[in-house]
């Protein structure tokens, strides 16, 4: 009994104590719950935060985990460090190292670029254009510098330009002091001399009062002396009518004679040489005799009827070759030879102006007229450029040819030909129209080649 006693209070306490411990548990239980709640709370609120500090994608940024790696070394948190970092940063870049993005897109406003691109880019921009502005500064000190130093040589060639200038006017005032001197010295003689000239002067006017009087007495006495010879030759001149001798016409004077002919070897010898100034190379047109050499009534002389050319030269005649002859004419002994510029004691003055044709090509041209110049200065003829009162003959070829007139775009060049064939022209005018009122002999190329004897070149 006492056994089932012991027993029973063994359980009891033993339930007792299960039931203390179960409700200690629970207790326990729902502290540790409770805590475990409170925990999970913190630790999500933890996590939280995390979160708003650092994500799991910003841990695996390499940029992240090196600034981590710093903040390590530093011993501060990577949230320390960015932000040490960005207050040093916003201290360098605006001054203030509490500033940040906003502040900083307001305090860069004033520069190009700098809300878009890199302000790195935009002060590298500055400091190349502050370099550019710095070299045209230096460049427009060196110019200023340069200017300076010409301004001060321009002043000094100036002053010494004046320092010349007062020496030269010092030196003209002295001379015109001097000349002034001598020009009164001189003013002083000259009335002297003026003085002493007017006597003599009123002396040489008296003198010629009378020799006036006297001459103009002299001239009535010669005045009536004209008269009476003027009467008296007029009076010869009527009785001696038909009496007079009168030279013969120029063209009908021939200079030689054929003196012998040697048809079978083509030549003659005419009667004039060395001694009648005959040179080699001289033409003569033969006529039959000297009344044949008389111009029609156009003025044209008659083509002889032949012509020859002097090819040896002796003491008192001369040897020629002919240079044509009529068929049925030929030219024989006695027959006269006539040379329009040969004469061996008088020189034919020719002048020669237009175009000519010398060589028979059927261009005349105005260089040609020195050929016929040269022809008629070798055959004893002279020629000059002047229409003067002693020209013998004028001779004229074709006239010059004037081209259109040139327009407003022609060349300076063709402009010049012009004027100068327009010259050229008007002076073959006047030369003819001055002839004609002189009564000076003109002749065109075909009669000077008649006169002369020369045959016209022929082109093969």
């Amino acid at each position: 009994m006492a056994a089932r006693t012991s027993m029973g209070v063994g359980v009891g306490i033993t339930v007792v104590l299960l039931a203390v411990i179960a409700f200690g548990l629970f207790v326990v239980s729902v502290i540790l719950y409770g805590d475990n709640i409170d925990y999970r709370k913190q630790i999500e609120d933890t996590e939280q935060n995390y979160r708003d500090y650092v994500r799991e994608a910003d841990r695996a940024d390499p940029a992240i985990t090196a600034d981590l790696t710093k903040a390590k070394q530093q011993g501060v948190s990577l949230v320390r460090y960015l932000s040490n970092t960005l207050d040093t940063t916003y201290s360098k870049v605006t001054g203030n190292k509490g500033d940040r993005l906003d502040e900083l897109a307001t305090k860069t406003e004033a520069f190009p670029g700098a809300s878009t691109g890199s302000l790195l880019n935009v002060l590298r921009g500055q400091q190349g254009q502050n370099a550019s502005l710095t070299q045209s500064v230096a460049d427009a000190e060196a110019a200023r510098q340069r200017a300076q130093e010409n301004l001060q040589a321009e002043a000094d060639r100036v002053q010494s330009l004046q320092q010349q200038q007062t020496e030269t006017v010092a030196a003209l005032q002295a001379r015109i002091t001097e000349l002034e001197s001598d020009n009164n010295e001189y003013r002083e003689g000259f009335r002297g001399t003026e003085q002493r000239y007017a006597g003599q002067i009123n002396d040489l006017r008296s003198q010629l009062d009378r020799v006036q009087s006297d001459m103009s007495s002299r001239v009535r006495t010669l005045e009536q002396e004209k008269l009476l010879l003027e009467d008296q030759i007029s009076s010869l001149q009527q009785q001696g009518r038909g009496d007079s001798l009168a030279a013969k016409a120029e063209y009908s004077l021939v200079d030689g004679n054929v003196a012998n002919t040697n048809p079978s070897q083509n030549e003659v010898f005419i009667s004039i040489g060395r001694r009648q100034n005959v040179i080699l190379g001289m033409n003569f047109a033969v006529y039959g005799d000297e009344t044949q050499i008389r111009p029609d009534d156009e003025g044209n002389y008659p083509q002889g009827k032949g012509a020859v050319e002097v090819v040896n030269v002796g003491e008192t005649s001369s040897r020629c070759r002919v240079l044509f002859e009529r068929a049925g004419n030929p030219i024989v002994p006695g027959d006269v030879i006539a040379n329009a510029v040969y004469d061996p004691n008088k020189v034919y003055k020719f002048l020669v102006a237009g175009n000519f044709d010398t060589n028979g090509d059927g261009n005349r041209t105005p260089g040609e007229r020195t050929e016929v110049s040269a022809l008629i200065e070798e055959w004893g003829g002279e020629t000059t450029e002047e229409l003067t009162g002693d020209i013998d003959f004028l001779v004229l070829g074709e006239p010059p040819v004037l081209p259109p007139p040139p327009g407003i775009a022609t060349p300076i060049e063709i402009v010049e030909i012009y004027i100068r064939k327009e010259n050229e022209l008007k002076r073959y005018n006047e030369l003819f129209e001055a002839a004609q009122r002189t009564s000076i002999p003109v002749l065109n190329e075909n009669r000077l080649y008649t006169l002369i004897g020369r045959i016209r070149s022929r082109t093969r």
